[in-house]
């Protein structure tokens, strides 16, 4: 039988998670365990016994009995197929029908008169109190179709208002105090009420008062969160469209849908201040039209139209999410006037021509002519830009110029338009790029670097803007717009609009962090996908410069990692699963190991990777993507997300030094420039190396392991198994605090020491430890996150198991000085060493002695320095010189005598040093001396 590390339960004791005791069902299989005797349980199922010695296995049959109980009775194993475990599981051996522990148990419990318990009674549950909201959102349903007379008295189709009311997103509320009087505010009285729901859940409900004045000229009050959530009429409907219009209240997404097609839908802001806190991101993929009340009179306060400047925010937040979109052109509006104004007053065809007519002008928002331009000047454009700034008009995904004009005796002016390119230049922002340091470690940013991002609009990539970063020399490159977005037409016109642009380059500037992960940003950590980043090269420097990271609830996360223990025993693809996702605390601890998968042929190698792939999203590049620099370099850089290095067996010697080095550095962090141009890499992604064959001795103490093998295998991944909700992972990554995981590190850290096999002392065994701790703190997390046991599956005591396993067997190729011994004992054989050394036996105090190689750890270094044949090895070590080579034999057991004198082919040498040749073979390094007659 396998044995277990008795842990105790430290995933609820550690700092941040909460604690249990254990419950009445796992108290009832220790019972189990503990008082069934594992003879008699062979006897009830039949099995037979050679003798009074072991058992034949139930399986297939054998000559010699291959089924052994041990452990006074409580533990079994068949050698003949490895399996082992307890009376639960030699019932489940010899029954296979019972499918889960749970149902061998409720067996053995009936045989031995062992019951599974029953739950304990608990007292009947107060039922949930309903909050104010839901009970003002149940009597605002209770009466919905009030809301229908009122409505269409707006001009709303009673069509539009019957769909609200079946997605229960429109109501009527009738309430009124008691206590205050008619007339003044608070008294409330009949309103149409409008539900937001949020996940299900009622957010708020916003009521719009039929009769003002009764409520002391209070139009429309809100019960719940304002901020954040928008409301639309039909969650489906805006799901399904290919056209949005963006409006300021409920009533005008109403009239908006009540004169459009099916697939129109509309979203209102429910008040500008939700500009900034909508998630916008949800309309990516569908063409956006801006439809605010740009109307409004001028606040003579700021000087504008506070619609017009809502909108104004709103193009700046939708062109950073690269969503194409346009404003409704509401010039000739009047003042004051609104979308269900128009629509009351002129009907629905009108209604559908206004939203038809955009604005053509080269800043959205900004016009360039007409009769009402105060409270409009988004931009102070000098007079000679002004003058030319309104013959530029923007489409969809083109711009003309106007070529000539004509104005007549009454002031009429006529246009002619030309082609000026064939793309619409929806902003060009200045950019503020936060600079290395401060991304990986919250410090303050002192070298930030600036570039321009520009947005654009193609007809190949429909209502997607394309974007593209430029710097200050290639702002006026015609040849760098050609190739990015289009044709241009009239290239000095083209210049002259990217003059303009740069006037507005304020509009839409910000800070960015180029980093797909979790990375700090203003001293903050955020979590950050590709679409979030402004690469100068984004293919060359991030692999997953595109990456979006797959949404869900943590119910998914709970069923991926469940898959994950099923599929190999032993947690063999649960432990690659949690390095993976803890890959993203790397800028948090400051460090992060690799991770070594090694697989026997056929042992279910390739299919874990593609499971792995379609699970978190992240990519494994084969050894043909491997053998280039940039390649290599470009799959590690600017990104947490961890990379995955398949078939890394296969590789070239050479390639693999290049890469051991880059391995090495990126075990915390290494920034780089590359080029002519000086392109910036960050490299820190964490490398999950497979391969039947992974060799990695410089690299053991920086990074984990797992062994895959056929006897391990499990049940298969389901192939409709959901991918791990990875942006929710990140945003609760990023409301840890750095002190509570570092507490959380520092208690699992101490937890290794205690069930580690390596002796005190020594340092890479601790890195080594420090690296398990850092998977430990991951699975902490991520039982947090996903709600589950932290015993689940035995992961903690598995990890522990592999950690003493992988400690073991590298405890003798760890350290460099080891790897250098045995390039100098293959040189001894080969008797190509031909520095003064000499073989003889040293007296030990006990009066023992021991067989030994004398020689100068320079003369070593000298020599593998200088052999032709051994460049290769040389350059991967990373000990060069004599000096340090000798300070790391003497801190090692097998140093016998320093400073020796010995007389070899008749001279006399001094400043030797004695190697023990039995304390080199307790490492695996052997070697045959030559020692004269």
């Amino acid at each position: 039988m396998t044995a277990r590390i008795p842990l105790p339960r430290t995933g609820r004791d550690a700092p941040g998670l909460s604690g249990g005791a254990p419950t009445a069902l796992g108290q009832w299989f220790d019972q189990l365990k503990e008082q069934i005797d594992l003879h008699d349980l062979a006897a009830r199922l039949g099995l037979k016994r050679q003798g009074k010695g072991n058992y034949h296995s139930p399986h297939h049959p054998d000559s010699q009995a291959s089924l052994s109980i041990f452990a006074d009775g409580r533990g079994w194993k068949d050698w003949s197929s490895d399996a082992s475990g307890s009376c639960i599981d030699l019932l489940r051996y010899c029954q296979p029908e019972l499918d889960t522990p749970l149902a061998a148990a409720r067996l053995l419990g009936d045989w031995y008169g062992l019951p599974q318990p029953k739950p304990a009674m608990k007292d009947k549950a107060a039922p949930v109190r309903k909050s104010t909201l839901d009970y003002i959102g149940e009597r605002c349903l209770a009466q919905a179709d009030a809301a229908i007379a009122y409505l269409t008295g707006r001009g709303i189709e009673e069509a539009v208002i019957r769909r609200a009311l079946r997605c229960k997103t429109l109501g009527w509320n009738d309430w009124h105090s008691a206590k205050i009087a008619a007339g003044e505010v608070g008294h409330g009285g009949a309103a149409v009420a409008f539900l937001v729901r949020s996940g299900g859940r009622l957010a708020a409900v916003d009521l719009r008062y039929v009769d003002p004045a009764l409520n002391g000229g209070v139009k429309t009050q809100c019960q719940g969160a304002r901020e954040g959530h928008g409301w639309c009429s039909d969650p489906q409907r805006l799901q399904r469209a290919r056209l949005v219009y963006l409006v300021e209240s409920p009533i005008n997404a109403l009239s908006v849908e009540s004169c459009t097609p099916p697939d129109v839908a509309a979203l209102a802001l429910r008040g500008v201040g939700n500009v900034d806190s909508l998630d916008w991101t949800v309309l990516r993929g569908k063409a956006v039209r801006v439809a605010l009340d740009h109307s409004d009179p001028v606040n003579p306060a700021s000087g504008v139209r506070p619609g017009l400047a809502a909108a104004w925010r709103l193009s700046e937040k939708l062109t950073a999410a690269d969503i194409g979109h346009l404003l409704v052109d509401m010039q000739d509006w009047d003042e004051g006037e609104d979308l269900n104004d128009v629509l009351r007053q002129h009907g629905a065809d009108v209604l559908r021509g206004r939203l038809r007519k955009l604005e053509a002008w080269l800043l959205p928002g900004m016009p360039g002519g007409g009769e009402r331009l105060e409270g409009t000047r988004r931009v102070q454009l000098p007079g000679h830009d002004w003058a030319v700034y309104w013959r530029f008009r923007v489409k969809e995904d083109f711009t003309q110029y106007v070529d000539e004009f004509k104005t007549d005796d009454d002031g009429n002016r006529s246009e002619t338009l030309g082609d000026l390119c064939s793309f619409r230049v929806a902003s060009l922002s200045r950019l503020r790029i936060q600079s290395h340091l401060a991304t990986i470690s919250g410090a303050a940013d002192h070298q930030p670097e600036t570039v321009f991002g520009v947005s654009a609009q193609l007809a190949r990539h429909g209502v997607t803007l394309q974007r593209e970063v430029a710097t200050d020399d290639k702002l006026y490159n015609l040849e760098w717009w050609k190739s990015r977005f289009g044709a241009i037409w009239k290239p000095a016109q083209f210049q002259r609009l990217v003059n303009l642009m740069e006037r507005a380059a304020d509009l839409g500037a910000r800070d960015v962090v180029n980093f797909v992960g979790l990375a700090w940003k203003a001293g903050a950590l955020t979590a950050q996908e590709g679409q979030d980043c402004y690469f100068v090269e984004p293919q060359k420097q991030c692999l997953y410069y595109n990456l979006t990271f797959p949404r869900g609830t943590t119910q998914q996360a709970r069923t991926v990692i469940q898959a994950y223990q099923d599929t190999f025993r032993d947690n063999a693809a649960a432990i690659p699963l949690v390095w993976a996702l803890g890959a993203h605390l790397k800028t948090l601890l400051g460090f992060y190991p690799h991770f070594q998968m090694q697989a026997e042929k056929g042992s279910g190698k390739s299919k874990l990777l593609e499971s792995l792939q379609t699970t978190l999203a992240f990519q494994v590049l084969s050894g043909q993507m491997l053998k280039t620099d940039h390649r290599r370099r470009a799959s590690v850089s600017f990104t947490s997300q961890p990379v995955g290095w398949d078939e890394f067996s296969k590789l070239p010697k050479t390639v693999l030094s290049d890469i051991d080095a880059l391995l090495q550095s990126t075990y915390r962090f290494e920034f780089t420039r590359v080029g002519a141009s000086l392109t910036p890499y960050l490299m820190c992604a964490p490398v999950l190396l497979a391969g039947e064959e992974v060799d990695v001795q410089s690299l053991q103490s920086k990074l984990c392991r797992s062994s895959l093998s056929v006897a391990r295998q499990g049940a298969l991944i389901p192939h409709d198994l959901p991918a791990f909700p990875l942006w929710a992972w990140l945003q609760f990554l990023a409301d840890v605090e750095p002190a509570r995981l570092r507490d959380l590190h520092r208690h699992y850290l101490g937890l290794c020491e205690r069930h580690s096999r390596a002796p005190t002392g020594d340092a890479t065994a601790r890195r080594m430890m420090e690296n398990y701790a850092a998977l430990l703190c991951s699975w902490a997390l991520l039982c947090e996150f996903a709600d589950l046991d932290p015993q689940q599956g035995g992961f903690i005591e598995d990890l522990m198991a592999e950690m003493n396993s992988h400690i073991v067997d590298t405890d003798g190729s760890r350290l460099p000085w080891v790897w250098i011994m045995e390039i100098l004992l293959s040189e001894l054989e080969a008797r190509r060493f031909d520095y003064p050394h000499c073989w003889d036996r040293v007296k030990l105090p006990d009066g023992r002695s021991e067989m030994a190689l004398f020689l100068r750890p320079n003369h070593v270094m000298d020599h593998l320095s200088t052999a032709p044949h051994l460049r290769a090895k040389f350059d991967a070590l990373p000990v060069k010189t004599g000096r340090i080579f000798k300070h790391q034999l003497l801190q090692s057991p097998v140093v016998l005598a320093d400073g020796v004198e010995k007389t070899i082919h008749g001279r006399r040498q001094g400043h030797l040093t004695a190697i023990s040749l039995p304390q080199l073979e307790k490492l695996g390094l052997y070697a045959a001396p030559d020692v004269q007659p």
